[in-house]
């Protein structure tokens, strides 16, 4: 699955549009930051995989919602958040469906993302970025995912390195998805194209040229 992680500014976009490519863009950097922690030589068990990932989507999806909040109207923001959270527990029901097995793990994540984001509300953002408290929460949540021999070690790991680092890749996507020309919801868009003239039909802005028809279909009638 591609998606593109950068638009024309121009372009008009949909939330729908920007949520779909920064809820593929979470789980990517997810999947990456599970890498970078293996090859760290943390232990990280097949059940407790997914409580990780969970984890991880539930504080990127929440850094998305502080960095979008300059950028959209309240009304948008909710809009968008609420359609990453959505696609994220697809992406979630579908992979450990596929990899633990049957269950409404689709609830499951929907559930966690609502405690987590009551929870983050107490922690702030300083000079555009996630503070230590934070980061220090997103860490105690994953440490309770972690086996007892690295759960120690994990909360220095997530705050020093894995936090700052996902959190500058999802900025990114932000930065460049967010700041299209103009985003509306889908109505928007599907009255736009019901309003919009042909290209056939729309008056030449070329004001010095004339037309003289000397085509072939002149002797029609």
């Amino acid at each position: 699955m591609r998606v593109k992680s950068t638009w024309h500014k121009t372009q008009v976009k949909t939330i729908d549009d920007i949520a779909g490519a920064l809820a593929f863009n979470a789980w990517r950097i997810t999947k990456n930051q599970l890498t970078d922690l293996i090859n760290q030589a943390y232990v990280i068990e097949k059940a407790q995989v997914f409580d990780v990932i969970r984890e991880y989507m539930c504080y990127l999806i929440q850094c998305i919602d502080r960095l979008a909040f300059d950028i959209l109207d309240d009304k948008k923001r909710q809009a968008l958040i609420i359609a990453i959270a959505k696609q994220a527990a697809d992406y979630y029901q579908e992979n450990k469906q596929e990899r633990i097995g049957a269950g409404d793990h689709w609830q499951e994540f929907i559930d966690t993302y609502n405690l987590r984001a009551k929870d983050y509300r107490h922690y702030a953002f300083t000079d555009n970025e996630p503070n230590y408290l934070f980061m220090r929460y997103f860490g105690e949540k994953v440490q309770k995912a972690m086996t007892e021999a690295d759960e120690k070690w994990i909360i220095q790991q997530i705050v020093e390195i894995q936090a700052p680092k996902a959190f500058q890749s999802i900025k990114k996507s932000v930065n460049s998805l967010v700041s299209v020309d103009k985003i509306v919801s889908t109505e928007e868009l599907v009255q736009r194209k019901k309003n919009k003239i042909p290209r056939s039909k729309r008056q030449s802005t070329r004001q010095d040229l004339s037309y003289d028809n000397k085509s072939s279909s002149n002797h029609l009638l």
